[in-house]
């Protein structure tokens, strides 16, 4: 069921306001438009809709900005021939908001170029650091590229599949939709590991730059090239690459996990935007103030870019989302992102996509884990007048005719990385968009801490615990029920001990339980986090019975498993796959019905 939110009840404020009128008969309207609300999920899934009267040889450009305050929480922009348009569902926060639209009326072909940008770090030309021997994880990386179909491809990490890439690329390709390729890493700038950087293209390669090198960033770090458009403008590409001292990530991991759990903080706010500081903010210094300004001069076409930054975004972290999942309360104005803001550019993602709460991002790292925190360190920033931008989404998961392949369990996706892809349109000369813009999923990958399992907690005093597998002295499987959320079980190597693997949690007698929370274990890496196992209980400790199969995700949120009707001494997990072949746990939290 939907209903109306009537406009006071959202104070629902129409804008008035205008973009830029184009050249020739551009036509401005006041946009009436509503908010509709879906009352079956509280209320709270809204979408903006735009009633109009179609205009011949015109397409109107609609935005919708739904904002409480500076806060802004959604936002879109549609191009329409029908006289009207339905934003995506967003959330509607607790308290009122506003909502600004505007729309443009254009002619027919006067509308813009679209195109697809795409950003991916492929970890070691898709060899996951030569681990993945086969060569079919590239073969399926180069269909999944294919299946994005993207006008500008920017890539890290091409370590020598670079023509492999460019031929599958190309393979079923009519003239007039093939890619060209362009090398950025010079030998003299990574003469060890080889090519990092190229650009791949479908629009006409009217310059290369030339390589750049300063103190600070170099080839390895950024290049591009001035690309023609269709109307016969330009752009500015560039692909980029900034170091990953001071890991953002794995210092604002444990800022959150410390929070949330109540555990002392290993480092203040400061240290860790200090972070930033050791490399990054130098690098982007000269990327932005002297390479960029080198290679375009007064030049006002749009600036693309896109790769692999190893940053946190300051948008993210704002006290706007403080309180969103897996950010535990944690604000980090990080200092080398916000200099691309304050350089002009959009990170494309985030403005598409503006709750961080709902929209997290992931890119950091669907092989590694997902950790217990949303890591976007994989970005496309666009800057120009005249850029739209339509949409855009972070892909984690292999496609699914790719998921049945022997390679998906170990290696979920293609990369280490996710890809983050983004639909913009360059406003100007032509029909404006072909295709519909890709968009991200809600709460895709979310962290979401759940609440404690229903029943009495089993004190630890009560509990023991013996393995089938264990590093002596710091894996012992008593720290699983030690009620220590900083010490954990863990299985031997996998050369030594290869799974499954088993630990099983002696009750100290017949309980008749509700719940059992597994823990994965809270650190930055997750080797050994159990993605696969079974729940078994037994009465005597030698004769166990199947309770539930279970399947967790490559996070470090608790995995509850209901155990009501159940009674039993002792209670095991079989641990069938975990995360680099070991098994690992934080807790075993049995929870019982009170006598």
């Amino acid at each position: 069921m939907r209903r109306l939110i009537p406009p006071l009840a959202v104070a629902l404020a129409l804008a008035g306001l205008l973009t830029p009128a184009p050249p020739a008969a551009a036509v401005a309207q006041s946009p009436p438009h509503r908010m509709e609300c879906d009352s079956d999920r509280g209320g709270r899934i809204c979408t903006v809709v735009w009633s109009g009267e179609p205009r011949p040889h015109q397409v109107e450009e609609f935005t919708a900005t739904v904002r409480s305050g500076d806060q802004v929480w959604a936002r879109e922009t549609i191009y329409s021939s029908t006289g009207g348009a339905r934003t995506r569902p967003f959330l509607l926060p607790e308290h009122q908001v506003t909502v600004d639209a505007t729309v443009t009326s254009l002619p027919e072909k006067q509308v813009g170029t679209p195109l697809r940008l795409m950003a991916w770090n492929l970890f070691v030309g898709g060899t996951f650091d030569r681990k993945e021997t086969t060569g079919e994880n590239l073969t399926q990386m180069i269909d999944y590229m294919n299946e994005v179909d993207p006008d500008i491809f920017f890539v890290v990490e091409a370590y020598g599949s670079s023509q492999k890439i460019l031929d599958g690329l190309n393979a079923r390709r009519p003239e007039g939709d093939r890619f060209s390729a362009v090398m950025i890493t010079q030998p003299e700038d990574n003469s060890h590991n080889g090519d990092n950087l190229w650009l791949y293209t479908k629009l006409k390669v009217e310059k290369v730059y030339p390589r750049y090198a300063d103190a600070d960033i170099s080839s390895f770090n950024l290049g591009g090239a001035r690309l023609g458009l269709p109307n016969g403008k330009h752009v500015h590409a560039f692909s980029l690459w900034t170091w990953h001292d001071g890991w953002a990530y794995g210092d604002t991991h444990d800022a959150a996990v410390q929070n949330t759990h109540g555990l002392p903080r290993t480092k203040t706010t400061e240290q860790i935007l200090e972070g930033d500081h050791l490399r990054r903010v130098a690098m982007g210094k000269a990327i932005l103030e002297k390479a960029i300004p080198s290679f375009i001069g007064d030049d006002d076409a749009p600036v693309l870019m896109g790769g692999d930054l190893n940053a946190q975004s300051h948008l993210d972290w704002s006290e706007q989302f403080a309180n969103a999942p897996g950010h535990g309360g944690v604000v980090l104005p990080w200092p080398y992102t916000k200099q691309y803001s304050d350089a002009g550019f959009m990170d494309t993602f985030r403005y598409a996509n503006p709750d961080a709460g709902h929209y997290p991002g992931r890119t950091w790292s669907p092989f590694h884990g997902f950790g217990a925190i949303p890591g976007r360190i994989d970005y496309i920033f666009a800057r120009g007048k005249d850029v739209r931008v339509l949409g855009s989404r972070a892909d984690v998961a292999r496609l699914p005719r790719h998921q049945d392949s022997p390679l998906n369990q170990v290696y979920p996706f293609y990369s280490d990385h996710g890809a983050v892809i983004t639909d913009i349109l360059i406003r100007g000369k032509g029909a404006g968009p072909k295709r519909s813009p890709v968009t991200e999923q809600p709460g895709k990958e979310r962290d979401i801490w759940p609440v404690e399992p229903a029943g009495r907690r089993v004190p630890p005093a009560e509990l023991k615990a013996t393995a089938s597998t264990f590093k002596p002295g710091i894996g012992d499987p008593a720290r699983a029920v030690d009620g220590n959320l900083t010490t954990d079980f863990h299985s031997d190597y996998p050369v030594v001990a290869p799974q499954p693997h088993s630990i099983t949690v002696d009750l100290g007698r017949v309980r008749e339980l509700s719940a059992v929370r597994f823990q994965p274990k809270l650190r930055v890496n997750m080797t050994g986090t159990i993605l696969k196992g079974m729940v078994q209980v037994s009465d005597d400790g030698t004769t166990f019975r199947d309770v539930k199969r279970v399947e967790w995700p490559r996070m470090t949120t608790p995995n509850d498993v209901d155990m009501r009707g159940v009674s039993a001494r002792y209670l095991r997990l079989r641990s069938d796959f975990g995360i680099g072949g070991a098994s690992a746990l934080a807790e075993i939290i049995p929870y019982e019905i009170p006598r």
